[in-house]
């Protein structure tokens, strides 16, 4: 607690100085000589209490006690005199003082005029913080109420007394623009910011063409912060106001950059904001939605020109042919081709983007589902319906489609392998299944059904072996098989392993294996030995 001493005797002074001290240790008591230092002092410091001698020189208490209420200095003014007159105390009362004094003044009266004062201080702040809080409540509902309104208005879902408050709001008579800004805030090094922070910097920086009010569209919804400005300005030579609105846009840009990618769509120029307002407000928001393009780097004016072609759909049965003969890149590089043809520079709609990307990833799962596995199909199902819908940005897009194009692409090439390993597994069953038979590359092929040269390559660059060499493998491995068990002569060895001429069949197994099958029964003895 602030206490202020005026008095002009130095040893009453003193005294009530010593005395405050005493009672109220933690105070900071200072002293004036008179009412003109008094007043200076109450300037600079705001003291909380003043205790104050009536009669002195230069200026007395109760004059004083004017000049504090003319200047609106808000204190507790004492009046401590020695006089015991009534005239004295109505006056000091009638002036603004808070209580008054008589000299000599008991310890047992301070004490107790010091607790009524704290007590009303204490109240007094605490007063005043409701009323501050209240006044906040009510600006904050009052700007919502004014937010609500707006936007209604905008969405053209007034109600016929609200339609008439908007009707009489004197700023919106005139003419302007509606702009609509969207800060995604969605990278892991970006900086939050408040809403109200976020606000503040738009009308700020719409300002510069006008009068400016930013109302915010939404809360912090999917990591991005949206608003409306709405600006009433003068119409400008189309030129001149691209060009502000631009600078304008790079500022805020800069301002906001650490915070997240910010983009604006702008309307047309309207002659009346309260009447062309909802439509203006609409055509902000659509030109907004170009910005899903990098090359308009974050400003789409509504006037701009834009795409009234109908789209050439991408031709998904050659991007499935380059898949297929494991040529990704030429699929991808056709995909991007395609789509930049689509896109018409950014004067395309977005819609219609995504809308194209949607159906070609739908085209390429019907053309695959029944080759791949179903858990590839239900994946581009998913980023057909849902993913795709949800890139913010046609790079993003582009990079979407080129990782669901590698994904087709290694679900192919798996399943081919599969399916190129089953053949494989299948001949060479059936070769151990005919091995006493006159096996030949014509008769395989003709019972996998394939063109003997195709399935003469495609048995060596899958195995590094030829069918003959197959053949011969398997054949020589159920010799050795057989001369182990030691229970056939040689010539029924070689009938069983498909060798009519017992010659030729002992060539084929001393060149294979480096020993005769009469040498090799020998050596295998001691192996059977063990077995029995």
């Amino acid at each position: 607690m602030k206490i202020l001493i005026v008095d002009d005797e130095p040893r009453h002074l003193r005294g009530m100085m010593n005395l405050i001290q005493q009672l109220r240790p933690d105070a900071e008591v200072t002293a004036a000589k008179d009412g003109t230092a008094a007043l200076e002092q109450a300037r600079e410091d705001c003291p909380q209490v003043i205790l104050t001698d009536i009669r002195m020189p230069r200026m007395d208490g109760l004059a004083f006690l004017e000049k504090l209420k003319e200047e609106r200095i808000f204190t507790k003014v004492v009046m401590v005199s020695a006089y015991n007159l009534f005239e004295y105390a109505q006056k000091a009362i009638r002036h603004g003082a808070y209580d008054y004094l008589l000299k000599p003044v008991e310890v047992e009266n301070v004490e107790r005029l010091l607790d009524r004062i704290e007590l009303q201080l204490s109240i007094e702040s605490l007063q005043r913080r409701e009323a501050e809080e209240l006044k906040q409540r009510l600006t904050l509902a009052s700007s919502a109420y004014r937010s609500r309104l707006y936007l209604s208005w905008l969405s053209g879902s007034l109600t016929p007394s609200e339609q008439e408050e908007i009707d009489e709001m004197d700023w919106l008579q005139g003419g302007g623009l509606m702009i609509y800004s969207e800060l995604k805030t969605a990278g892991a090094d970006e900086q939050h910011i408040g809403e109200l922070a976020y606000l503040q910097c738009l009308e700020q920086g719409w300002s510069k063409l006008g009068k400016a009010l930013t109302i915010p569209r939404s809360g912090f919804q999917d990591q991005t912060l949206r608003a409306v400005t709405i600006v009433r300005t003068l119409p400008l030579a189309a030129p001149s106001l691209e060009s502000l609105i631009r600078s304008i846009a790079l500022s805020l840009s800069a301002e906001l950059s650490r915070n997240g990618r910010l983009t604006h769509g702008v309307s047309s120029y309207c002659e009346s904001i309260v009447s062309e307002g909802p439509q203006a407000y609409r055509a902000a928001r659509e030109a907004n939605e170009h910005n899903f393009f990098a090359c308009w780097e974050g400003l789409f004016l509504y006037d701009q020109p834009r795409s009234s072609h109908q789209p050439i759909p991408v031709d998904s049965e050659r991007l499935f042919e380059a898949l297929l003969d494991n040529e990704p890149e030429i699929a991808i590089n056709r995909c991007r081709t395609a789509f930049a043809r689509l896109s018409e520079a950014g004067h395309a709609h977005p819609a219609l983007i995504k809308e194209q990307a949607s159906l070609l990833l739908v085209k390429l799962k019907s053309r695959i589902h029944e080759l791949v596995d179903r858990k590839v199909s239900r994946q581009l199902t998913q980023t057909a319906s849902a993913l795709v819908q949800a890139c913010g940005s046609y790079e993003e897009l582009m990079d979407r489609l080129e990782l669901s194009l590698r994904e087709v692409h290694h679900a192919l090439r798996q399943s081919q392998q599969d399916k190129n390993e089953i053949i494989i597994a299948n001949c060479l069953r059936w070769i151990r299944e005919h091995i006493k038979e006159d096996l030949t590359l014509e008769r395989a092929a003709a019972h996998f059904f394939f063109n003997p040269s195709y399935f003469s390559t495609f048995i060596k660059s899958k195995t590094g072996r030829t069918f003959s060499e197959h053949v011969t493998a398997i054949r020589m491995g159920r010799a050795k098989e057989l001369l182990a068990e030691n229970k056939l002569r040689i010539y029924e060895i070689s009938a069983e392993c498909g060798y009519q001429d017992t010659k030729y069949f002992c060539r084929v197994f001393k060149k294979h294996h480096g020993i005769s099958p009469e040498a090799y029964k020998h050596t295998s003895l001691p192996e059977r030995k063990r077995k029995e």
